[in-house]
């Protein structure tokens, strides 16, 4: 993998100060005081189950042998990571000069099940047909379409951004993974507001927790238009903590392009799924850690604990929050 770049504007986000200012407040004071809120970050963020608000998101099991998720971009199109529909050649690291994708599976084996976590998600389709790029590397090409056998016609598609995004950007990121308090079970979780700190013309590195065996396939989003931007490749480490390196689906709009094209139905149009306002989904929600959230945030105000998130000169809070800093250097949006 090319050496991913990180702009200054980068470095500060990861390493917040108190001289910060959003939502159009006058700067934070640099005296902390005692009333201060408190902020349990957690780092890199994992996610929180998804209930519901994500539904174009599925899961793909290959007959059992291994899992992974994908997104829907039309009702018979899916997106997804190539090494997710294809035979193993070893493990991917990269940069490699031996072939990673020499074998693709059975496009029948691939079951597309629909729902929040497996233990009640529905099998809805098959695979009946893959659009894959022509190299055998999965190190700047892990990406795949899969046509599907049935339609999954009552789910509204997503669609995929002609641009892509950049350093400094946020995301919203859905995969299938385990929730800490029942590591027994995949679910559908959503990593919120996590930050792009690098960039290569292929692909994204995404601040959030490694994606597991369900999470790898998953799309990450425009976090305002719902618009997908990356396709989860692989774990990567990185001096910025653990990350997830995406596919930019912008450098693989030809493919994308030809799915839609033999797809039978319709492809989505305009942007995804509107969010309502600007902020995590769960935010204002009860919580007792960061991990309980879906921007890995929980800010303790008096006695009160919700999920929230960071926020800055360019990063404003929701309307009914406010940037504040934390105890802890760390300015958060905290309720009005």
């Amino acid at each position: 993998m090319a050496l991913l770049s990180l702009s200054p504007r980068v470095l500060l986000a990861a390493c917040p100060v108190l001289f910060i200012a959003c939502s159009g407040d006058s700067p934070p004071s640099v005296v902390i005081g005692v009333g201060a809120p408190s902020v349990d970050q957690a780092v890199p963020v994992s996610g929180a189950p998804d209930h519901g608000d994500d539904p174009a998101v599925v899961a793909l099991d290959l007959g059992g042998q291994r899992l992974c998720a994908g997104a829907l971009i039309a009702a018979d199109v899916v997106i997804t990571a190539r090494h997710c529909v294809s035979v193993p050649a070893g493990s991917v690291e990269c940069p490699t000069k031996n072939p990673q994708a020499s074998q693709s599976s059975p496009a029948p084996s691939i079951h597309v099940l629909v729902g929040d976590d497996l233990s009640s998600a529905v099998e809805r389709a098959r695979g009946r047909g893959l659009i894959l790029p022509h190299t055998d590397s999965l190190c700047e090409a892990d990406i795949a379409l899969v046509l599907l056998d049935e339609p999954i016609d009552d789910v509204q598609a997503l669609t995929v951004r002609p641009t892509g995004a950049a350093n400094g950007d946020r995301v919203r990121s859905v995969s299938f993974g385990r929730v800490p308090s029942n590591g027994a079970i995949a679910t559908k979780l959503i990593l919120d507001h996590v930050p792009v700190i690098g960039t290569t013309p292929t692909e994204l590195l995404v601040g959030e927790g490694p994606c597991d065996e369900g999470g790898c396939g998953g799309p990450t989003l425009d976090e305002t238009s719902g618009e997908i931007v990356g396709v989860a490749s692989r774990s990567v480490s990185s001096d910025s903590g653990a990350s997830n390196a995406y596919m930019r689906t912008d450098a693989f709009l030809d493919l994308v392009d030809q799915a839609l094209t033999v797809s039978m139905f319709p492809a989505a149009t305009g942007t995804g799924v509107l969010k309502a306002k600007k902020g995590s989904p769960d935010m204002g929600a009860n919580c007792s850690r960061g991990v309980n959230c879906a921007s890995g945030a929980c800010v303790s105000v008096g006695a009160q604990r919700y999920c929230s998130r960071s926020c800055g000169t360019h990063d404003a809070c929701p309307a009914d929050f406010r940037c504040e800093p934390s105890q802890e250097s760390e300015a958060v949006c905290v309720e009005k």
